[in-house]
Protein backbone atom coordinates (compact mmCIF):
# COMPACT_ATOMS: atom_id res chain seq x y z
CA UNK A 1 0.00 0.00 0.00
CA UNK A 2 1.58 3.29 -1.09
CA UNK A 3 1.54 6.62 0.72
CA UNK A 4 -1.23 8.06 -1.47
CA UNK A 5 -3.55 5.18 -0.61
CA UNK A 6 -2.81 5.60 3.10
CA UNK A 7 -3.57 9.32 2.89
CA UNK A 8 -6.88 8.61 1.14
CA UNK A 9 -7.87 6.28 3.98
CA UNK A 10 -6.74 8.65 6.70
CA UNK A 11 -8.60 11.67 5.31
CA UNK A 12 -12.15 10.35 6.04
CA UNK A 13 -11.02 9.13 9.48
CA UNK A 14 -9.62 12.55 10.25
CA UNK A 15 -12.89 14.22 9.21
CA UNK A 16 -14.85 11.84 11.44
CA UNK A 17 -12.59 12.63 14.39
CA UNK A 18 -12.99 16.37 13.83
CA UNK A 19 -16.77 16.00 13.55
CA UNK A 20 -16.92 14.12 16.84
CA UNK A 21 -14.87 16.79 18.59
CA UNK A 22 -16.56 19.85 17.05
CA UNK A 23 -19.17 21.90 18.85
CA UNK A 24 -22.67 21.47 17.43
CA UNK A 25 -24.21 24.40 15.61
CA UNK A 26 -27.73 25.68 15.34
CA UNK A 27 -30.42 23.70 17.15
CA UNK A 28 -29.40 20.45 18.79
CA UNK A 29 -30.33 17.94 21.48
CA UNK A 30 -27.74 16.29 23.75
CA UNK A 31 -28.45 13.14 25.74
CA UNK A 32 -26.90 13.59 29.19
CA UNK A 33 -26.29 10.91 31.79
CA UNK A 34 -28.44 10.73 34.90
CA UNK A 35 -26.90 10.78 38.38
CA UNK A 36 -26.14 7.05 38.24
CA UNK A 37 -24.29 7.45 34.94
CA UNK A 38 -27.03 5.83 32.89
CA UNK A 39 -29.04 7.39 30.08
CA UNK A 40 -32.35 6.56 28.52
CA UNK A 41 -33.18 7.10 24.87
CA UNK A 42 -34.27 10.14 22.94
CA UNK A 43 -36.06 10.44 19.62
CA UNK A 44 -35.56 13.67 17.68
CA UNK A 45 -38.18 14.20 14.97
CA UNK A 46 -39.17 16.86 12.49
CA UNK A 47 -41.23 16.70 9.30
CA UNK A 48 -38.21 15.45 7.35
CA UNK A 49 -37.19 12.50 9.49
CA UNK A 50 -36.23 10.98 12.85
CA UNK A 51 -33.03 10.10 14.68
CA UNK A 52 -32.82 7.99 17.84
CA UNK A 53 -29.90 7.80 20.24
CA UNK A 54 -29.20 6.16 23.57
CA UNK A 55 -25.49 6.99 23.85
CA UNK A 56 -24.42 9.28 26.68
CA UNK A 57 -23.17 12.67 25.45
CA UNK A 58 -24.48 12.04 21.94
CA UNK A 59 -25.84 15.00 20.01
CA UNK A 60 -28.47 15.22 17.29
CA UNK A 61 -28.40 18.43 15.29
CA UNK A 62 -31.61 19.68 13.67
CA UNK A 63 -32.69 22.22 11.10
CA UNK A 64 -36.00 23.41 9.68
CA UNK A 65 -35.47 22.16 6.14
CA UNK A 66 -33.55 18.91 6.64
CA UNK A 67 -33.92 15.68 8.57
CA UNK A 68 -32.09 15.56 11.93
CA UNK A 69 -28.45 14.61 11.51
CA UNK A 70 -27.15 11.23 12.62
CA UNK A 71 -26.17 11.15 16.31
CA UNK A 72 -22.54 11.68 17.16
CA UNK A 73 -20.76 11.58 20.49
CA UNK A 74 -19.22 14.68 21.99
CA UNK A 75 -16.20 14.85 24.24
CA UNK A 76 -16.74 15.42 27.97
CA UNK A 77 -15.06 18.83 27.69
CA UNK A 78 -17.43 20.06 24.99
CA UNK A 79 -20.50 18.75 26.83
CA UNK A 80 -19.38 20.43 30.07
CA UNK A 81 -18.84 23.70 28.21
CA UNK A 82 -22.26 23.58 26.53
CA UNK A 83 -24.03 22.71 29.78
CA UNK A 84 -22.29 25.58 31.58
CA UNK A 85 -23.25 28.03 28.81
CA UNK A 86 -26.87 26.87 28.93
CA UNK A 87 -27.08 27.21 32.71
CA UNK A 88 -25.50 30.65 32.58
CA UNK A 89 -28.09 31.78 30.03
CA UNK A 90 -31.00 30.68 32.24
CA UNK A 91 -32.75 33.37 34.26
CA UNK A 92 -32.36 33.17 38.04
CA UNK A 93 -34.82 30.91 39.82
CA UNK A 94 -38.00 32.58 41.11
CA UNK A 95 -37.94 33.63 44.75
CA UNK A 96 -40.85 34.27 47.09
CA UNK A 97 -40.91 36.77 49.97
CA UNK A 98 -43.57 37.45 52.61
CA UNK A 99 -44.25 40.98 53.86
CA UNK A 100 -46.53 41.46 56.85
CA UNK A 101 -48.86 44.28 57.93
CA UNK A 102 -50.65 45.37 61.07
CA UNK A 103 -54.36 44.89 61.71
CA UNK A 104 -56.50 46.77 59.16
CA UNK A 105 -53.33 48.49 57.95
CA UNK A 106 -51.41 48.89 54.71
CA UNK A 107 -48.19 49.86 56.51
CA UNK A 108 -45.36 47.32 56.58
CA UNK A 109 -44.21 45.97 59.92
CA UNK A 110 -40.67 46.90 60.99
CA UNK A 111 -39.42 43.33 60.41
CA UNK A 112 -40.82 43.40 56.88
CA UNK A 113 -38.97 46.63 56.13
CA UNK A 114 -35.71 44.80 56.86
CA UNK A 115 -36.78 42.04 54.45
CA UNK A 116 -37.59 44.69 51.85
CA UNK A 117 -34.00 45.98 51.94
CA UNK A 118 -32.72 42.44 51.30
CA UNK A 119 -35.12 42.08 48.38
CA UNK A 120 -33.87 45.30 46.81
CA UNK A 121 -30.32 43.95 46.96
CA UNK A 122 -31.47 40.76 45.22
CA UNK A 123 -33.30 42.72 42.51
CA UNK A 124 -30.13 44.66 41.69
CA UNK A 125 -28.28 41.39 40.94
CA UNK A 126 -30.76 40.42 38.21
CA UNK A 127 -30.51 41.47 34.58
CA UNK A 128 -34.27 41.32 34.11
CA UNK A 129 -36.99 41.58 36.74
CA UNK A 130 -40.60 40.44 36.81
CA UNK A 131 -42.43 40.95 40.12
CA UNK A 132 -45.84 39.73 41.25
CA UNK A 133 -47.40 41.21 44.39
CA UNK A 134 -50.39 39.38 45.86
CA UNK A 135 -52.22 41.03 48.75
CA UNK A 136 -53.87 39.03 51.55
CA UNK A 137 -55.89 39.77 54.69
CA UNK A 138 -57.36 37.99 57.67
CA UNK A 139 -61.09 37.19 57.74
CA UNK A 140 -62.14 40.21 59.81
CA UNK A 141 -64.47 42.43 57.80
CA UNK A 142 -66.44 41.82 54.61
CA UNK A 143 -65.11 39.97 51.61
CA UNK A 144 -65.25 43.15 49.51
CA UNK A 145 -63.43 45.22 52.14
CA UNK A 146 -60.70 42.60 52.51
CA UNK A 147 -60.21 42.38 48.77
CA UNK A 148 -59.70 46.15 48.65
CA UNK A 149 -57.38 46.06 51.69
CA UNK A 150 -55.25 43.33 50.10
CA UNK A 151 -54.96 45.47 46.97
CA UNK A 152 -53.92 48.52 49.03
CA UNK A 153 -51.22 46.45 50.71
CA UNK A 154 -49.90 45.22 47.38
CA UNK A 155 -50.06 48.79 46.06
CA UNK A 156 -48.00 50.11 48.99
CA UNK A 157 -45.28 47.58 48.27
CA UNK A 158 -45.39 48.49 44.59
CA UNK A 159 -44.96 52.16 45.48
CA UNK A 160 -41.91 51.32 47.61
CA UNK A 161 -40.40 49.43 44.67
CA UNK A 162 -41.07 52.37 42.34
CA UNK A 163 -39.39 54.72 44.81
CA UNK A 164 -36.32 52.49 44.57
CA UNK A 165 -36.07 52.65 40.76
CA UNK A 166 -37.92 49.44 39.86
CA UNK A 167 -39.82 50.13 36.63
CA UNK A 168 -43.61 50.02 36.80
CA UNK A 169 -43.91 47.66 33.81
CA UNK A 170 -42.05 44.97 35.79
CA UNK A 171 -44.64 44.91 38.59
CA UNK A 172 -48.02 43.17 38.62
CA UNK A 173 -50.37 43.47 41.60
CA UNK A 174 -53.55 41.72 42.65
CA UNK A 175 -55.48 40.84 45.81
CA UNK A 176 -56.90 37.57 47.08
CA UNK A 177 -58.27 39.22 50.20
CA UNK A 178 -59.10 36.55 52.78
CA UNK A 179 -59.26 33.69 50.23
CA UNK A 180 -55.87 32.03 50.78
CA UNK A 181 -54.98 32.15 54.50
CA UNK A 182 -51.68 30.91 55.88
CA UNK A 183 -53.47 30.07 59.12
CA UNK A 184 -57.09 29.19 59.87
CA UNK A 185 -56.69 29.90 63.59
CA UNK A 186 -58.58 32.60 65.49
CA UNK A 187 -55.71 33.49 67.82
CA UNK A 188 -54.39 37.01 67.18
CA UNK A 189 -50.90 35.75 66.40
CA UNK A 190 -52.23 33.25 63.87
CA UNK A 191 -54.46 35.83 62.22
CA UNK A 192 -51.45 38.12 61.84
CA UNK A 193 -49.89 35.58 59.44
CA UNK A 194 -52.70 36.27 56.98
CA UNK A 195 -52.08 40.03 56.84
CA UNK A 196 -49.43 39.87 54.17
CA UNK A 197 -48.25 40.49 50.64
CA UNK A 198 -46.52 37.68 48.82
CA UNK A 199 -43.87 38.85 46.39
CA UNK A 200 -42.74 36.48 43.66
CA UNK A 201 -39.53 37.68 42.07
CA UNK A 202 -38.65 36.20 38.69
Amino acid sequence: MNNKTILRLLAPLTLLALAACSTPRGNYVILLAEEGGEAGEISVTNEHGTQITSAVNSVVETSDNKAPKKPRELSEDIVAKLVAETEEAQPPKPLSFFFFFGFDSDVLTEDSRVIFDAVLAEIKTRKTVDISLIGHTDSTGSVEYNRALGLRRAGQLRDLLLQNDVVASAIDIKSLGEEDPLSDGDVLKEKALNRRVVMVLR
